[in-house]
């Protein structure tokens, strides 16, 4: 009897060991990346397998669990890597306007390539996210495989601003004038800092505007994501982060610099946008191989309202070939001069 009790005390003992060496030779699936300014960058990774699906969040000023319950089915088959942009989610916290620019953005997913040892990234820009993919892509098009712009932001200053009017157009229909006015303080960047709960102040904004973003009420039932993650101090500086991280961008227009983006590239767009149609035209057209993907029945968040189409076509454009239904859009010289571009240097 006490030999058989030796004998499965060693047993369990070479199977903890064992388990454990197993566990230290695991990647952590969390952890944090430091920039070349020295800022502290949150990533997750979900899923595993031979490839590699860098998902960028919209916003600004959110962080990945914005978009990452929601877009989940797609680490089925690989590694996708999902990260808090600076500024926001758990990431560090940016209180200087000059290290939340364009650039520094750029330089942040450089360091999410080089430290996942990355030769080139494979990339899904959400809202924002999209405008930051291109901006990346523009500024490294030697470092992108793949490129897919989900419901992308506005390439262009002026779409931008057609953008913003809609918003306030579709505000107005929904809500009534009179409610619109008592809601705007939502906006504004004091409310958020001054607020005993900024958290609560965000999600009633984000529950207010989600409203107009899709084309039926109904879908955000199916919404798994959080807009109000992280720590409260982080919350309170929302609405700055996200006026500094546009106003780097000034006037700009994205359109010029994407001929260089030789990736293949799907552009994802409800027909129900508040982005205009236009705008996700312009990226396909501004872009050498990218095909536009209009989606019937959808606003600005695919992934649940037709979360079927989404996934089937974004699966088909991972494995090589783009969607039977994604469509060629000739190159608009029109919307390519809309502005100057905004040229960024990626030092």
């Amino acid at each position: 009897m006490k030999k058989y009790f030796v004998f499965t005390l060693l047993l369990f003992v070479f199977l903890w060991q064992a388990s454990s060496n197993c566990l230290a030779q695991k990647p952590p699936d969390e952890g944090f990346i430091t920039t070349s300014d020295g800022v502290r960058l949150f990533y997750k990774i979900v899923g595993s397998g031979a490839e590699t699906l860098v998902a960028v969040h919209g916003g600004p000023a959110v962080s990945l669990t914005s978009i990452l319950p929601d877009l989940e089915p797609l680490a089925r088959t690989r590694r996708v890597i999902y990260y808090d942009q600076r500024g926001g989610g758990r990431s560090d916290l940016i209180k200087d306007g000059e290290k939340l620019s364009i650039t520094k953005h750029i330089q942040d997913l450089e360091a999410v390539r080089t430290h996942f040892k990355l030769d080139k990234m494979t990339l899904l820009g959400n809202s924002w996210g999209g405008v930051l993919i291109g901006f990346y892509a523009a500024a490294h098009p030697d470092r992108v495989e793949r490129l897919i712009f989900h419901s992308p932001g506005p390439p262009t200053k002026v779409f931008l601003n057609e953008m913003r009017d809609e918003v306030g157009r579709r505000m107005r229909r929904h809500y009534g004038d009179a409610e619109v006015k008592r809601l705007s303080p939502l906006s504004h960047p004091e409310t958020w800092l001054n607020a005993p709960d900024p958290r609560a102040v965000c999600r009633e904004m984000y529950k207010t505007i989600a409203a107009v973003y899709v084309f039926s009420l109904e879908s955000l039932k199916q919404f798994k994501g959080d807009l109000c993650s992280g720590p409260e101090e982080t919350l309170r500086r929302n609405r700055l982060v996200v006026h500094q991280i546009w106003r780097s961008l000034g006037d700009f227009n994205l359109l010029p610099s994407l001929g260089f983006v030789k990736a293949p590239a799907l552009v994802i767009h409800g027909t129900a946008d508040v982005i205009p149609g236009k705008a996700s035209e312009a990226w396909a057209g501004a872009l050498p191989n990218a095909r536009l993907l209009l989606i019937e029945k959808s606003g600005h968040m695919p992934q649940f309202e037709q979360p079927e189409i989404f996934f089937r076509a974004v699966e088909t454009f991972l494995k090589g070939d783009f969607p039977p239904e994604a469509k060629k859009i000739p190159t608009s010289t029109t919307s390519i001069s809309l502005a100057l571009p905004l040229m960024i240097s990626s030092r």
